[in-house]
């Protein structure tokens, strides 16, 4: 009975009815084409085809200001003008921040307790906050320090004596103050160093393992400029130790046997001023 009485009323529905979509001419009827362009640029359109702007996202509430993160980056900063590391300086806070007041500007930030040398990975800063020379407050804040830097690693097991080049070696990013010792990738070092104990790849280079490279070495012929005002005299001598770039070492003259000091200067090569 109740589907039966569901049927009367959709017949009732439909032959009662009126129509509420146009003819079948009208729906079929080519779509304006001004509308898909509206819809394109974000446009929505009235009954009466008026395009109208879509407004704008919302706009911030606040404007941003300075925050938290301008006053580790100006910490950074003024300690790196300070202890003048070899890296990169970072800053991670262990103990609370200030929260800043909300500005467009950070306030002076004056740095007056901090470590001579970055030992240990943290530190304790003791800073002042001011706004138009007035003190905001007096913070003592610890951090976790890292000096990040690139450092070189060996590619390749070698030998004391092998010079220092760059097809043998790769580099890493390293944290300097967990390992203080390590070589940064400095190009300068480039064939003027040399390994003085066995390395392996498993590793950074550290100072122990380079030593300058010797330009001059002991018991090989080396030739001695003698400069003196506009004179220069240049001989043949035998080094009686090896030397590197700068150092002076001790040449024995060939014929009278007589040993002098002289500069080296550069490979198989040394200086005497008189």
């Amino acid at each position: 009975m109740i589907r039966q009485a569901g049927i009367m009323v959709l017949w009732s529905f439909l032959l009662f009815s009126k129509p509420a979509l146009a003819s079948l001419e009208n729906v079929l009827a080519p779509v304006d084409a001004g509308a898909f362009d509206l819809a394109a640029r974000g446009a929505v359109t009235r009954d009466d085809r008026r395009p109208v702007a879509l407004e704008e996202g919302p706009r911030p509430l606040v404007e941003r200001g300075v925050d938290e993160l301008d006053l580790l980056a100006e910490l950074e900063r003024q300690l790196s003008e300070r202890i003048q590391p070899m890296g990169t300086l970072r800053l991670i806070p262990i103990s609370q921040i200030p929260r800043l007041p909300r500005s467009a500007a950070l306030p002076e930030v004056v740095l007056f307790t901090h470590p001579s040398k970055l030992t240990s990975s943290s530190a304790m800063l003791r800073f002042r906050l001011k706004s138009d020379g007035q003190p905001l407050g007096d913070y003592a804040v610890t951090f976790r320090v890292q000096v990040l830097a690139q450092v070189w690693t060996p590619g390749r097991r070698m030998s004391p004596g092998e010079p220092l080049l760059a097809g043998d070696l790769s580099t890493r990013e390293a944290d300097l103050v967990r390992e203080p010792k390590a070589v940064v990738a400095d190009m300068d070092l480039i064939g003027n160093y040399e390994i003085s104990r066995a390395v392996t790849p498993d590793r950074a280079l550290t100072w122990s393992d380079i030593t300058p490279r010797a330009l001059v070495r002991k018991g090989e012929l080396v030739e001695v400029v003698a400069k003196g005002g506009l004179l220069s005299v240049s001989m043949k001598g035998q080094a009686t130790r090896s030397g590197s770039m700068g150092e002076v070492v001790t040449i024995r003259n060939l014929e009278s046997k007589r040993e002098f000091s002289a500069e080296v200067i550069d490979e198989n090569r040394v200086r005497v001023r008189f």
